[in-house]
């Protein structure tokens, strides 16, 4: 007869990614990470897939969160009512002259990012995954 009831285990977010980094390491095995860890192969697979496709929970990756959006240009028109911020040119801009253009994405939430035509896009998408909220 058995006795003790196991419980499911709980995973905070920071212990799943934490995992799936390890197994993620050269050398690393999946099944030596989840034995070492008292834990199911099977469910370490399947963060590791969730991770890699963007869908766990919690967990935005700049890639997946690119998606093709309408895009409309328009003139600036400065207006007194809203006054904009003044956008830094980055350095190397400075020393050609050139002026360096800002981009505005206005988000689905509303929220306004405006940034330089400079900007990397993956570091664009991490800060749009962020706000987009």
């Amino acid at each position: 007869m058995i006795s003790v009831v196991a419980r499911r285990r709980r995973w905070t977010l920071e212990q799943k990614l934490s995992l799936v980094e390890e197994v993620s390491r050269p050398g690393a095995s999946v099944a030596a990470v989840a034995d070492r860890h008292g834990m199911s192969r099977s469910l370490l697979f399947e963060w590791r897939r969730h991770v890699r496709e963007g869908t766990m929970s919690g967990v935005v990756r700049a890639d997946a969160a690119a998606t093709l959006v309408p895009v409309r240009v328009v003139e600036e028109a400065q207006t007194k009512e809203t006054p904009r911020p003044a956008v830094a040119p980055r350095r190397s801009a400075e020393r050609t002259g050139k002026a360096v253009a800002a981009v505005e994405v206005v988000l689905s939430n509303g929220r306004v990012l405006r940034v330089s035509e400079t900007i990397a896009p993956e570091v664009l998408g991490r800060l749009a995954a962020a706000l987009d909220t």
